[in-house]
């Protein structure tokens, strides 16, 4: 081989790596660069789910303190004072004298009342015993609903010469104003215990029942310690023990359909009828 050709060959060789070179270079330059990319793009997203962190944390910090802050500013505030107060169940007793037993009026914090249902009911049940049961209801920002269950009024009893009403539950109540029209309980005077249990069986009767009686008296016996009259405003007697009394009572309208005239009704043992005039009636 020539000095020339040698010559020649060399420098295709040396021009071949120099394109080599300079094609790796840029290989790595461009990997650098895609590298630098996806650094600066990890460090992007790295940040954005490090402030979204950031953000959630605060919030988390922030809302229940604010809630908190506008319960407590509400609290002692007069917009949690009571505006409106409806009362619901009520028959007999009336709603001032509601409000004055359970003390449910405007004016009155809201909280305080939802808060303390139960003591206000045994408040009110002390104060007044025609409350059978109170329930305190918010309806509103500065609204309540006050249901009521009351213990009826029964009757008039008389104990030691002073007249009271006789609730269904056996207690009694004073008398406002005039009574009249009201079932008479007698000769109950030193038998507490039969007065309860007679007009607990009595406020269990159905009304329609109930009003039909005139007047309910103790008739004991040597057998029957708890035996009742019970006299009626259509003219009917009706004999009856105490234990017994409501379940007994509501036969009372089919026996009397059966009978010819007034009678005496005996329910003491079983359920049957007789006419006036027969001495089973003493």
């Amino acid at each position: 081989m020539s000095r020339k050709d040698s010559n020649n060959d060399n420098s295709r060789y040396t021009r071949r790596l120099s394109t080599i070179e300079q094609r790796n270079k840029q290989l790595r330059q461009h990997e650098a660069e895609h590298s630098a990319r996806h650094i600066g793009e990890n460090m992007q997203g790295i940040k954005a789910v490090r402030g979204a962190a950031n953000r959630h944390r605060v919030l988390s910090l922030v809302i229940p303190f604010l809630v908190v802050l506008l319960v407590a500013l509400y609290v002692v505030s007069p917009l949690s004072k009571v505006e409106n107060v409806q009362i619901k169940g009520n028959q007999e007793v009336k709603n001032s004298a509601i409000q004055e037993a359970t003390g449910v009026h405007k004016g009155r914090y809201i909280w305080g009342l939802v808060d303390h249902a139960n003591k206000i009911q045994t408040q009110a049940q002390k104060r007044n015993h025609q409350i059978k049961s109170v329930r305190i209801r918010a309806t509103g920002p500065r609204s309540v609903v006050v249901t009521i269950k009351e213990n009826s009024i029964i009757g008039l009893v008389t104990i030691n010469d002073q007249q009271h009403y006789l609730l269904s539950n056996g207690n009694q109540a004073p008398i406002h104003g005039q009574a009249s029209n009201y079932v008479t309980y007698a000769n109950f005077g030193g038998h507490a215990g039969c007065l309860r249990k007679t007009a607990c069986q009595i406020g269990d009767l159905p009304r329609s029942i109930r009003e039909g009686i005139s007047e309910v008296q103790l008739a004991p016996t040597k057998s029957s310690p708890e035996r009742v009259k019970l006299y009626m405003n259509d003219g009917n007697l009706v004999i009856a023990n105490i234990p017994t009394l409501s379940k007994k009572m509501r036969y009372y309208p089919s026996i009397v359909s059966t009978m010819n005239g007034n009678g005496v009704v005996n329910l003491q043992v079983g359920a049957y009828s007789y006419p006036y005039g027969n001495n089973k009636n003493k």
